[in-house]
């Protein structure tokens, strides 16, 4: 996600993340695809997300070993197909796959390498999948963007020793736990519940704004984006016949659940039956 993006919920679509009608035996009616979504944290800290717990070095040796272990369980799953947060019909991530498989391509830090990389060769898949749809909560697209702006100049420091930022509890909380372990944080329904339910305040009414639907047009745009998200999808999988696992930010778990759990050609697969 980007900095200025929401988490929220339009009120045209109802959203009831108690049930999220998952599977538990994995047993999908007929012409139906499995999916497991993996709610994961950005590894390579890109500072795009509306809250960026600070990740440590992922190409440490205690996170290889780690995130090997979360690849070996992630592989019980067998996908078919793994689809990963990156900019859908954006040829670069595919690319960088083939170039990985011929050992011309060096993983970097990201999740998309790190877990999607790494378990399709394991599964020996030929492809992996981008399906995203970049957007920020303004409505605005990369390519309406100007990054190339001068960054502001650093203010000087003061004399002294600094003090060093306290941490947030998610980075306590990642310092402490495997990579397995903060994923199972991560993809708790209580957390999910929890971190939806702080977007849906933006609905409440706004004291600070003559605009009484600003807020409610920053839901609306990011229900946008997790509805093409899930559009993207849906053009990549052979329904009934792929199985599939999709690495993505643990921000969109709620909404792409309560959609995926609305439709009758998928069913969910509760990610922590395989990262315990």
């Amino acid at each position: 996600m980007f900095k200025t993006s929401v988490r929220v919920v339009l009120t045209v679509l109802p959203l009831s993340v108690a049930g999220w009608g998952q599977t538990t035996g994995h047993a999908c009616p007929a012409g139906a695809s499995q999916i497991l979504i993996l709610g994961t944290y950005h590894m390579a800290n890109p500072g795009l997300d509306s809250v960026n717990p600070e990740a440590d070095d992922v190409l440490s040796p205690r996170r290889q070993k780690e995130i090997a272990e979360v690849v070996d369980r992630l592989a019980r799953f067998a996908p078919t197909k793994i689809a990963i947060e990156a900019p859908y019909r954006e040829n670069r991530q595919p690319a960088n796959y083939k170039r990985y498989l011929s050992g011309q391509y060096t993983l970097g830090r990201n999740e998309i390498d790190q877990i999607g990389f790494r378990l399709a060769q394991v599964l020996k898949l030929p492809a992996i999948y981008p399906v995203d749809y970049p957007m920020t909560m303004s409505g605005l697209t990369p390519g309406e963007l100007d990054y190339s702006l001068p960054e502001p100049e650093p203010k000087s420091a003061d004399s002294g020793s600094p003090k060093s930022r306290q941490l947030s509890k998610e980075e306590l909380l990642l310092q402490k736990s495997t990579v397995g372990e903060y994923f199972l944080h991560l993809n708790d329904k209580d957390l999910i519940r929890k971190d939806h339910a702080g977007y849906m305040k933006s609905l409440l009414p706004d004291k600070t704004s003559p605009a009484i639907y600003e807020r409610a047009d920053l839901v609306s745009n990011w229900y946008k984006r997790n509805i093409r998200i899930l559009t993207n999808l849906n053009r990549v999988v052979d329904i009934g016949k792929d199985r599939v696992l999709l690495v993505i930010g643990a921000g969109h778990l709620a909404i792409l659940r309560q959609l995926i759990s609305d439709s009758d050609y998928y069913c969910l697969v509760d990610p922590q039956d395989y990262l315990k």
